[in-house]
């Protein structure tokens, strides 16, 4: 950066610096990386390709730093959004069942998939929303075109559908 450059940073930095820190404490009460923040509209303000061009660097300076800031808290929504918890991970990952219990469960898994596409589409697809998603009838009647009651009834199909061949398989 050209000593005449850094004059100017310098500059600008006495003469806006504590204004930027009010303004982004009054603007985030929250905020408590208020200082960094302000050094890095400053990093960004010195990176800048032709800082000349800049009409306003008081202007920039603010909007650079209001920027940064609202980015900061988008990213940690994000992350609090999709972040699961290391218990959770760990849950997933902790091999609970051994080899044996693993294939076990995979079979019966597909053995009841394979007696849920014995179902009719509607009676199935009803059971599925009902069973395994958690809808209420009124919910599939609308999402299936299809009355309450008639919901009722095949998701009643499919359980003892189920049923049966839960039954006859235990024989």
């Amino acid at each position: 950066m050209k000593d005449n450059s850094s004059n100017s940073l310098h500059r600008l930095f006495l003469q806006h610096a504590k204004e930027l820190t009010t303004f982004i404490r009054q603007r985030f009460p929250g905020e408590q990386d208020v200082a960094d923040i302000v050094q890095e509209t400053f990093l960004r303000l010195s990176q800048y390709p032709h800082p000349e061009t800049i009409k306003n660097p008081r202007a920039f300076l603010f909007t650079t730093a209001a920027n940064l800031t609202v980015d900061k808290y988008r990213r940690l929504d994000t992350l609090a959004r999709y972040s699961v918890d290391d218990a959770e991970v760990d849950a997933f990952l902790s091999p609970a069942l051994s080899p044996e219990q693993f294939w076990q469960t995979q079979q019966q898994l597909e053995q009841f998939v394979t007696w849920l596409d014995e179902l009719p589409e509607l009676v199935r697809h009803a059971f599925v929303l009902y069973r395994i998603e958690g809808f209420s009838h009124a919910e599939i009647a609308i999402r299936l075109g299809i009355s309450k009651r008639c919901s009722e009834r095949y998701v009643m199909q499919g359980m003892q559908h189920i049923s049966a061949k839960l039954s006859s398989d235990a024989d």
